[in-house]
Formats: C-alpha cells, sequence, structure tokens
C-alpha cells in the first residue's frame, strides 16, 4: 500500500460516504478512516509485475485476481482494507456497503511495501489478513530493495511459516493458488540506486 498521509476518525456510514467520494483510496480501521498518499514509480511497477506474473498462471482453474481496487472486510478488526493485489480460489464471498463490494475470503494477499508503511504492514495488517481463515498466504513485497516475505498458513490450527527471499535468482510457490513467482519477474526493469549493480532487465 501507499503512504499513509493521515488518520481522520469518523463512523462507518461516514467512510463509506467519503470514499464514493473521494480520489484517493482510504481505509476504515475500527473508526478511524487512513487516508493513503500516491505510491512510487517502484511500488507501481511492482504492482504490474505481479499482475502479469500471476494472471496468466491462473487462467482455467479457479481462482482469479484482483486489483488493488478490491476492497476486504475484515469482521475481527472492523477494517475495510485495499490490499495491493489478491487472489481468490473458489467462489467468492462478498458483503455490499452503499454500493461498494467488499471481499470476504481471500486467498492469497498482496502489499507493496514502502519504508513509511512497512511496518503497518507487517504489523497492524499482518494480524488483520492471518485473522481471516481464507488467507492462506500473505505475501509482502519490498519496494525500496529486492526483498520478499511470505507468510504461508501450513495447518489448520492456526500454524504459519514464514519464508524470506533476497537473492534475485529466488523462486517461490503460492501452493494455495498454483503460482510460482521469481524476484526476477517480480523486480523485473527495477534497480534500486544503492544497489545499481544489481537492477533487473536494465
Amino acid at each position: 500500500m501507499a503512504v499513509v498521509a493521515k488518520r481522520i476518525p469518523v463512523t462507518e456510514d461516514a467512510y463509506f460516504e467519503m470514499l464514493e467520494k473521494s480520489d484517493v483510496k482510504l481505509e476504515y480501521w475500527a473508526g478511524t478512516v487512513v487516508g493513503m498518499a500516491g505510491a512510487s514509480d517502484e511500488h507501481c511497477d511492482i504492482e504490474m509485475n505481479l499482475t502479469g506474473a500471476i494472471l496468466p498462471q491462473l487462467k482455467g482453474s479457479e481462482c482469479k485476481a484482483r486489483s488493488g481496487n478490491q476492497a476486504v472486510f475484515v469482521a475481527s478488526r472492523n477494517a475495510y482494507v485495499f490490499p495491493d493485489l489478491s487472489v481468490t480460489c473458489g467462489k467468492m464471498e462478498r458483503v455490499e456497503r452503499k454500493g461498494i463490494s467488499c471481499l470476504l475470503n481471500p486467498t492469497v494477499i498482496f502489499e507493496v511495501l514502502s519504508p513509511s508503511t512497512s511496518s503497518r504492514d507487517e504489523t497492524e495488517k499482518l494480524f488483520a489478513y492471518t485473522s481471516l481463515r481464507s488467507v492462506r498466504e500473505y505475501v509482502l513485497v519490498y519496494a525500496d530493495r529486492y526483498c520478499v516475505k511470505v507468510h504461508a498458513r501450513i495447518q489448520p490450527d492456526e500454524m504459519w511459516k514464514t519464508s524470506l527471499y533476497e537473492e534475485l535468482d529466488a523462486v517461490f510457490a503460492l501452493a494455495s493458488c498454483g503460482v510460482e513467482l521469481s524476484l526476477t519477474q517480480i523486480y523485473e526493469a527495477i534497480s534500486f540506486s544503492e544497489h545499481p549493480e544489481n537492477g533487473i532487465g536494465q
């Protein structure tokens, strides 16, 4: 998710009225609206690379990807959030709020991190997303360095395994949706200034 701009205390109904009129994404966390500012070039490129790598692999399967415009409702936190990308396998379950469709059962959640949001994505959102019984993997993609962290539910009794990938030739699989991704795909044509020799597609 992009940089957090501000937090505003409002009711849930007021939030959806604001969301209908807003030109930027707004998230709702138990009475507080979080406004999101614009994303960096790297953030946007990573989102596009992820989409391009995932969509062909889902073709013909029961799984469907949704962009960052798809709201997700997390009942345990009374939160409405917009992950950067989500995948749902099987029938999508939704709830509608003032004409806005909110997904209830994502299978995989992707968040692209920036320095200003990484702490929130790895704490508040980690606890929120993993509270959803449908979620099998939560994938964190860093936008300031070559790094992907995958939290995977390995047993139905809430056992989770965390894997970290930092090498450009690293490949990992998302068992829940049958997708395999490499850091080379995710960071295609992206070069970070602190490691210019590691740029991909340059």
